[in-house]
């Protein structure tokens, strides 16, 4: 009993993030390379670029924002908590911080949503 209260709340009560969504596009990969095979490195190509600016807009959001992560706004440090309930919000927000953390998310949603973009109309 004592191993499963030590295990990571996120993995005792809900799958990985993102799960089903990989799921899809691994089979959806599969059904591209069965119906036209000749596709399939056109497709991982293009892929992995988009994946390429993903990562590159966190890096630049991270690199041009540096004391204004989105975690900088919780209560405490979101490592700390370990309690998972079903009906409450995963993390508490710091006092009037709110419009702060919204913004914060937007902003590094925009940036990372743009870089990819980018990078898919470009290739």
């Amino acid at each position: 009993m004592n191993k499963i209260k030590s295990m990571p709340a996120w993995l005792r009560k809900r799958a990985p993030r993102m799960t089903l969504p990989n799921i899809l596009a691994n089979v959806l990969i599969l059904v591209v390379a069965a119906v036209a095979p000749h596709q399939a490195p056109v497709l991982m190509y293009k892929l992995a670029g988009v994946l390429m600016g993903g990562c590159g807009g966190y890096m630049l959001d991270v690199s041009l924002f540096p004391y204004a992560k989105p975690s900088g706004y919780l209560a405490k440090p979101w490592r700390d908590e370990l309690d998972f309930k079903e009906s409450a919000p995963d993390h508490s927000l710091a006092c009037g911080c709110h419009w702060l953390f919204i913004a914060a998310c937007a902003r590094r949603a925009f940036i990372v949503g743009a870089s990819m973009l980018g990078v898919a109309l470009a290739l």
